[in-house]
């Protein structure tokens, strides 16, 4: 009998884990295939594109934060920059140079 119990255990083992494997598998699958709103945006910098049937056409990277008290936001338009490269080239400088002539980000907590 002590043989027969600790087969069938070994055997709900085995399938366990196949089953853990399994689900670990469909996890990962999903953090992996999670859809970002926009594979071109970034931290602080989004990337806009208006739908092809809208009356006036927008194409560009947009830098927003903010810092203390202000607010910084500039929009970096694909034909003014020459490109979608350049465009995004010139918002990430202009983000680095912002960034560090305004005070750091603080965290207040509620009261």
């Amino acid at each position: 009998m002590a043989f027969l119990e600790s087969a069938s255990s070994g055997c709900i083992r085995q399938r366990s884990r196949k089953f853990a494997s399994l689900i670990a598998k469909i996890v990962q699958l999903a953090f992996v295939m999670r859809r970002r709103p926009n594979p071109d945006s970034e931290a602080n910098i989004r990337r806009i594109d208006t739908k092809a049937r809208a009356k006036k056409q927008t194409h560009g990277f947009q830098v927003h934060f903010l810092r203390g008290d202000k607010i910084v936001t500039k929009m970096f338009s694909d034909t003014v920059y020459g490109g979608k490269l350049k465009a995004k080239r010139a918002a990430r400088k202009f983000k680095r140079t912002a960034l560090r002539r305004l005070p750091r980000r603080k965290f207040v907590g509620f009261k």
